[in-house]
């Protein structure tokens, strides 16, 4: 024998799960409209600050970050084995650095 009692909550369980979903997809559609139309109407206006620091950032980009002078001097002294290391130097740099990031 089949038990056929729970028919008509399991059709309104359906029932209510598609337009649950249907919902959903309207909602959805009317808020990228929404953001769609806002974003038409926006504008971004840079303060003076914000302009200098993009003009020096385009500057920095520019520039070469490598010293060639200081390269070719490390280079020389690696060959010449007069290049020492200062490990105590390097610690300090390393702390400080962790307590900037933790900062």
């Amino acid at each position: 024998m089949n038990d056929i009692t729970n028919i008509n909550s399991n059709r309104s369980q359906l029932s209510s799960n598609q337009s649950s979903s249907v919902k959903g997809r309207n909602e959805a559609k009317q808020d990228n409209q929404s953001a769609t139309s806002s974003a038409e109407g926006d504008r971004v206006t840079l303060t003076n600050t914000a302009s200098r620091l993009q003009n020096i950032e385009q500057q920095l980009s520019n520039a070469s970050s490598i010293d060639s002078a200081r390269v070719a001097e490390v280079q020389s002294a690696i060959s010449n084995g007069d290049y020492n290391v200062d490990a105590d130097r390097i610690a300090d740099k390393m702390l400080a650095f962790e307590d900037f990031m933790n900062k």
